[in-house]
């Protein structure tokens, strides 16, 4: 069986630490408005915003790294059906053609051949639009 390569990663994108970002100074501008506290206290209040940002950019970053994980996974299994599928159609391919090539076969025969080996060549192609 050939070996076949992950696709390549895709780029990180900024959104999910600007989000989580954005999620831990909510939260430290929404603690600030419902309490009314001392300089000592705000420290408290955004050491808990950062704290809530790290864990959210941690959380973030674990699921992300194990969705690609599972996106190569099955890139990989799709690739090993399409090729196990062209190799179970290429039989009935070749009879077909080999019916078609016959002279001495009736007519209902080589109308069903061509229907038959027309068939097979969809679902070829199809399987190569699937591999895009």
């Amino acid at each position: 069986m050939a070996t076949t390569q992950p696709p390549p990663l895709q780029k990180k994108t900024f959104f999910p630490y600007v989000a989580s970002i954005t999620s831990g100074i909510i939260l430290c501008v929404l603690a600030f408005s419902l309490y009314d506290a001392t300089l000592p206290t705000w420290f408290i209040f955004i050491f808990m915003g950062l704290y809530c940002t790290l864990i959210l950019l941690f959380a973030m970053n674990f699921y992300q790294k194990k969705i690609t994980k599972i996106e190569v996974t099955q890139q990989q299994q799709l690739s090993v059906l399409r090729h196990d599928v062209k190799g179970l159609l290429s039989p009935a391919l070749l009879m077909a053609d080999r019916i078609l090539l016959n002279k001495l076969a009736d007519e209902k025969t080589l109308q069903s051949a061509e229907s038959i080996a027309q068939s097979i060549e969809k679902v070829a192609d199809y399987l190569k639009e699937t591999k895009k």
